[in-house]
Order: structure tokens, then C-alpha cells, then sequence
């Protein structure tokens, strides 16, 4: 939908005969069918041109009182039976397509974990804002779900927005082959703590703006940092026996693996390192304990620039190219001078020479060692 010509040969301003039509001509008359109900369902599907955020979007159209039409892609639809299928053979009972108690979330996969965890597994492949997926999360986090949002794109709104892992795009043919392993490749994080030096346990200074002129810049402040970090750009990383989709979604509906927020971004942390956090970072609120969203002040006064940030109106964040989470720095601790004394705790004066300690004065009365003496000597 981003192109004039929607990819198809010789259609050069297609795009713009389809918005000419709109409130002229029928839906269904204009052509514009569904390419994934034509293939795989043999259905010719109409559908519209939607704009969202300044993006147009294609979707599935109905008349009133015909039947609802499933627009899930087959790679959506694999997901979803490949998750069933790997929690069953795991012991976890697991449904397709299923309303939570209150009605207002519907789950593509709820599945029924160790004491009393609902997971809730949720494959979201088509373009979604950010706002429409918190709404979304809010839904299912005051259901008592714990969602695991399942991106395959690397830049899709949802990324931090709610609990998620991010899976590789791969062909549904691939997928329903429970053998094929699906590797996470983010939304695991790990809890690193050290101290911000080129020897230390940290590759690059989390506080350090990134540089995207200079990538591989790596900056160090001397401080310690405790941070959540990715589990691949971790130190401990070696690329060996990678988390794998099955393996997440069963020991997070055995209560293994903990979502956590911190800073506005969502993820995911092994129970091990979950107390660490805690320590960390303290208890998160849940939503009755959340400070109510009412900003303070005179409601006459209409001038914003003097109001202060609250959750309604908060001060934009800086974009960074790291993807560590400062929870806790320290600065550099000043070392400590220790002066040379003698045996009767006198202070040991430096040699004129070479600036270390010297405790016998040469002729003129200044301290110096023999040896800086006659190398000085002409």
C-alpha cells in the first residue's frame, strides 16, 4: 500500500483510481479483493482502503448481516495451532479463539499454566499503533493474562509497548513443523550489574547517548550500572542452545519466565533473576495502586509550558540506539591517596627527580635517590 502502483505490473497510479472511487463507487464493484482468502480459501473477499496514522491500509469488507470474515493470514493461523499443539504436548491445556471472563478481550491462544497462570498467546503480524496495543494489553492484564505478544518485524509499535517476544518471519509451511525450531530473537532480557570500564562485565556505557555516526563507538564512565539488557547482547551470550519459542511459552506458563516493566518498556526475565529486580527496581504497582493521571494545578490556566510531566502528558523520550535499561548507577568512586610514610609515621618526601618517594636528602639538602642523581649529572 505504499507504492502507486500496489505492485502490480503496468497498474502505474492504481493507488489513485481506488481512492477516486471511494463514496462513488460500491465496495465490492472496485475490484480489490483479498489476495490471502482468494489463495488460500478460494473466497473473493472485497475490501476497502482504511487510512491510519497517515498510512493506508487494506481491510476485509462485509455487508450488514453477512457473517463475520476470518482476515488471518495462514502464517497467523500456524502460529497459533503450533503454540496449541507445543503446550498440549508439554501438559498445558490450550484453546484457539477463545473471550476472557469479562468478555472484553478475545485470545487467539489461552493457555492454562502452573498455579493458576492463564497465559495468553497473542501473534500480531499486521501494522498496529502503539496506542491501540496498550489498550489492547489493558484489556487482558486487568483479566488477570499474562500476555506474550508475538512481533516479526524488528520495528513494529508494540516492541516494548507490552510484554512481547519477537520471532523471525517464516513461511506457515515452516511453522505447522513441530521439529523447525522458532528462535526468539528479542523481548528475553537478562539483569547485568558491573562496573562501566573497558574491563568490565558492561560492552558500552548505558547513559552514553548512541552515535549513529559512529556505531561501533563503545564510551565508559568509570560508574556501575545495574541494567536489564537483551539476553543476546548479554556478556554471558554465546549463541549456543538459543530460547526457542516452545521452550519460552512453557516456562513462562510454568511460571519460569516473569514479565516485568520498567521505564515504560515491557519484557521478559528468567524467575532466577526476577528477586534481583525486585531489589532492583521494588514491587510494580498494579492498577488499583497507580497513581491517579490528574494533573495538579489551576485548570484555568491553559498554558502548558510551565505544567509538570504526569502520565497524561509526559516529556518525549529520547530516541537510543542501545536497548539497555538503567536501573540503578552509581559514579565513579574518588580513590583513595595513600602517602608513603616511614616507620615513625612521618610522610616520606617525593624525589626532586623522579617524583617518588625518597627518604635521604643529597647534597643541597632535597630529597633524591642515588641512582636519578647521577643520571641527571652531566
Amino acid at each position: 500500500m505504499d507504492r502507486s502502483d500496489l505492485g502490480v505490473p503496468q497498474g502505474q497510479d492504481l493507488l489513485n483510481v481506488l481512492l477516486r472511487m471511494r463514496g462513488r463507487v460500491p465496495v465490492d464493484k472496485r475490484g480489490l479483493i483479498c489476495p490471502d482468502c482468494r489463495d488460500l480459501r478460494g473466497r473473493r473477499v472485497p475490501m476497502y482502503l482504511v487510512q491510519r496514522d497517515g498510512v493506508w491500509l487494506a481491510s476485509h469488507y462485509r455487508k450488514p448481516g453477512d457473517k463475520p470474515i476470518s482476515h488471518e493470514s495462514d502464517e497467523h493461523l500456524a502460529r497459533k495451532e503450533r503454540v496449541a499443539k507445543d503446550s498440549e504436548d508439554h501438559g498445558f491445556h490450550a484453546d484457539i479463539e477463545s473471550q476472557t471472563a469479562d468478555g472484553h478481550a478475545r485470545l487467539d491462544v489461552p493457555i492454562d499454566g502452573a498455579n493458576g497462570i492463564v497465559l495468553g498467546y497473542e501473534p500480531q503480524l499486521s501494522t498496529q499503533t502503539a496506542r491501540g496495543m496498550r489498550a489492547r494489553e489493558g484489556f487482558r492484564r486487568r483479566a488477570g493474562i499474562q500476555s506474550v505478544w508475538d512481533f516479526a518485524g524488528p520495528d513494529h509499535a508494540g516492541i516494548g509497548t507490552v510484554p512481547y517476544v519477537r520471532t523471525p518471519n517464516l513461511p506457515a509451511s515452516v511453522i505447522r513443523v513441530q521439529r523447525n525450531p522458532i528462535a526468539v530473537q528479542d523481548g528475553n532480557f537478562v539483569l547485568e550489574e558491573g562496573q562501566c570500564s573497558p574491563n568490565g562485565t558492561l560492552t558500552r556505557c548505558p547513559a552514553k547517548p548512541y552515535d549513529p555516526e559512529n556505531p561501533t563507538d563503545t564510551g565508559y564512565c568509570g560508574g556501575w550500572h545495574r541494567v536489564l539488557v537483551p539476553a543476546h547482547q548479554s556478556s554471558t551470550f554465546t549463541g549456543e542452545g538459543s530460547l526457542t519459542l516452545t521452550r519460552f511459552i512453557v516456562e513462562a506458563a510454568a511460571g519460569e519466565r516473569i514479565p516485568f516493566q520498567q521505564s515504560g518498556h515491557h519484557g521478559w526475565l528468567p524467575v532466577h533473576q526476577w528477586q534481583r529486580y525486585l531489589e532492583a527496581n521494588g514491587p510494580a504497582l498494579n492498577d488499583k495502586e497507580r497513581q491517579p493521571s490528574i494533573r495538579q494545578g489551576n485548570r484555568h490556566d491553559r498554558c502548558t509550558e510551565d505544567r509538570s510531566a504526569s502520565e497524561v502528558r509526559a516529556e518525549p523520550k529520547q530516541k537510543r540506539g542501545s536497548r539497555s535499561i538503567v536501573l540503578e548507577s552509581r559514579p565513579r568512586e574518588a580513590e583513595s591517596v595513600s602517602v608513603p610514610v616511614d616507620a615513625m609515621g612521618q610522610v616520606i618526601p617525593p624525589c626532586r627527580f623522579c617524583g617518588h618517594p625518597a627518604s635521604l636528602p643529597g647534597p643541597e639538602g632535597l630529597p633524591e635517590h642515588f641512582s636519578c642523581r647521577r643520571r641527571h649529572e652531566p
